[in-house]
């Protein structure tokens, strides 16, 4: 049954992907866009949905802008939704939000991703009061920080206080309150964790945070060494990052994402009276060291080494190792830290004969590289 969906954080990296998954099953997608360069915001949501595949002008009908961003008051949003759309909405999916990590940064983060997800919430218990929506965020996997020696739960616990990031604490803290509002206003709540999501060997929509800032700055790092040592260049970089080769990574490709995402929405046997929570994880990933073959592969160069942290004690960083490891300095805790997870819920809903793990290898992430590379291939 087609169904009217609200989604934040459209134009990024999952949220193009849910807004084209929702056309193409023939729902009506109302999308929360900000107003940023030239285009409108009706153009700039087009854009980015059709850059995850063609859809029919007959599809592109039900893809509606409404202008604002989250941090705008329930009120705001009302209003700007309402001013377009007067029917019901069924769903509101939650996808908006800033990957800033660092402390300076705090209130931005906080006024983005906890206090935008509380105008959400209250958006949502706004709109058909009667009936609201069922109301799914999407958070991240790594929301418990580093205190979980065994697998991360798939549930909130009371008290979680060693966050890797601010980043993480927000999202954390978005999560209590997305449960709080579930049992205040008995909202019909889903939480979905995805881990670190990369693309696909088919996937051209590209992506700038995450496993791609570390692709992004060692390619940097080869052009400038490139570029200072000109013919003499044998593409050695000689540099040390922040890394343990038999740490898993836990890179989930999108359409693994997508896929268990929608399974789970369309699922019938989900409580409505409790908060639903699913770490959306590969469960059988890639080791640092199979990464990092394929990135020193796919940039042609060597030299690159993974060292533990306490090893700068010892030697401390040259002047590029101090660059390249602070611009990666979101992504370097999950590089050498053993993170697992549970899936217990998850497979509980979703057994590996409808959704089995994705494989994610060194051969497959070269050809990840190779689509997010090719951006590059005229500079």
């Amino acid at each position: 049954m087609a169904k009217t969906i609200f989604l934040t954080g459209a134009t990024g990296y999952v949220g193009c992907h849910l807004a084209h998954r929702f056309l193409a099953e023939g729902h009506t997608v109302l999308a929360l866009v900000r107003h940023k360069g030239g285009q409108s915001v009706q153009q700039r949501i087009a854009t980015a949905v059709r850059e995850v595949g063609p859809l029919s002008d007959e599809t592109m009908v039900n893809l509606l802008a409404i202008p604002g961003t989250v941090e705008d008051s329930a009120q705001e949003l009302s209003a700007a939704l309402r001013a377009q759309f007067s029917d019901p909405i069924d769903e509101v999916w939650h996808s908006a939000a800033i990957f800033n990590f660092k402390e300076r940064e705090r209130p931005l983060v906080e006024a983005t991703n906890i206090e935008g997800t509380r105008h959400m919430l209250d958006l949502t218990c706004q709109i058909n009061p009667e009936t609201p929506p069922r109301f799914i965020y999407i958070s991240t996997a790594y929301c418990l920080g580093s205190e979980f020696n065994s697998a991360v739960p798939e549930t909130i616990p009371q008290e979680v206080n060693a966050f890797r990031s601010i980043y993480e604490w927000s999202k954390h803290s978005a999560e209590r309150l997305v449960d709080q509002y579930q049992q205040a206003q008995r909202l019909d709540v889903t939480i979905f964790r995805p881990s670190i999501v990369i693309g696909t060997p088919e996937t051209a929509v590209l992506c700038n945070s995450g496993y791609y800032q570390v692709l992004t700055e060692c390619r940097r790092l080869r052009s400038l060494l490139e570029r200072n040592q000109g013919d003499a260049f044998d593409g050695n970089v000689q540099t040390r990052l922040q890394g343990n080769p038999g740490t898993p990574l836990n890179l989930v490709p999108i359409d693994f994402v997508v896929e268990s995402m929608v399974y789970l929405a369309h699922c019938v046997d989900l409580a409505p009276n409790r908060t639903n929570l699913f770490n959306i994880v590969n469960e059988r990933p890639p080791t640092i060291k199979e990464v990092h073959r394929a990135l020193v592969s796919s940039l042609d160069m060597t030299g690159l080494k993974l060292v533990a942290p306490d090893q700068f004690e010892a030697e401390p960083m040259n002047q590029m190792e101090k660059v390249i490891n602070r611009r990666i300095g979101f992504q370097a805790p999950y590089m050498h830290e053993q993170i697992h997870f549970s899936t217990d819920t998850f497979r509980q809903f979703v057994p590996q004969h409808i959704l089995p793990p994705p494989q994610v290898n060194w051969r497959y992430m070269e050809q990840v590289n190779a689509i997010f590379l090719a951006q590059f291939e005229d500079d």
